[in-house]
């Protein structure tokens, strides 16, 4: 019984998610293309999509279906044009790291910006994985050198359980075309909720506790080598120790 009441509980928050995403892409950020001017679009919804992703996980955890712990919610406060990396055990890290970390852009997956209930929130800030890394680079640098940090999991999807971890090297050339220092978060969720072959709805018969925890930053200067390929792969290998 209790599982049952926990996924009706799963299932209403997700759907408070959803119609408010569609609020605020179909009402308020076009109010906010009308009224402000192009430098100052992006800042403000970066903070609509923060203080929004905000009050979800307040609700999540009100409701007690998951606890976030953060001892470092003040530092990340304090981030600007850092490249944070993340590991990816579940469907709502994004959410949670982006309610923790305001100014943040988001490198998401391409089917996201079809998705008609987020992609005119995410359509107008984030970035796609699967632009070109020509373009990826220069939109990142651009976004970056405008103090906004861009959250990435390098996976590129959430991990699947029992398979060999592969991460993606857009991060690395991106700190070696910007020099930004990268904060690996590791997140992990106890008991393991919402993963990539677990049903949206069902989170169990227990309050599933996400620890956010911030690693030591990864400094292009701290690489030695010289040839491109060879800095991204040592980054990444890095970045792969750090977070697995």
């Amino acid at each position: 019984m209790i599982r049952f009441i926990r996924s009706i509980l799963c299932a209403f928050c997700f759907c408070i998610f959803g119609l408010g995403a569609l609020l605020i892409g179909s009402a308020i950020f076009p109010i906010i293309l009308l009224v402000y001017r192009s430098d100052k679009q992006r800042k403000i919804f970066t903070n609509t999509i923060h203080l929004s992703w905000r009050a979800f996980i307040w609700l999540l955890c009100a409701l007690r279906l998951i606890r976030v712990n953060c001892p470092a919610c003040k530092q990340l406060k304090k981030l600007r044009g850092t490249i944070v990396i993340a590991n990816h055990p579940s469907l709502i890290d994004v959410v949670i790291l982006v309610s923790r970390i305001p100014n943040s852009v988001c490198v998401v997956k391409e089917s996201l910006f079809r998705n008609v209930f987020v992609r005119r929130v995410i359509g107008k800030t984030y970035l796609s994985n699967t632009m070109k890394p020509d373009e990826f680079i220069a939109n990142g640098s651009d976004i970056l050198a405008r103090g906004y940090n861009i959250v990435i999991f390098p996976e590129g999807t959430r991990t699947v359980p029992n398979r060999t971890i592969r991460l993606h090297r857009g991060f690395a050339y991106l700190q070696m075309a910007t020099g930004a220092n990268i904060l690996p978060i590791k997140i992990t969720n106890n008991p393991p909720i919402l993963g990539k072959k677990q049903k949206w709805w069902d989170i169990g018969n227990k309050t599933s506790v996400y620890d956010i925890i911030p690693m030591p930053l990864i400094c292009y200067d701290t690489i030695k080598k010289t040839n491109k390929r060879a800095i991204a792969v040592d980054i990444t290998e890095k970045a792969k120790n750090i977070l697995f």
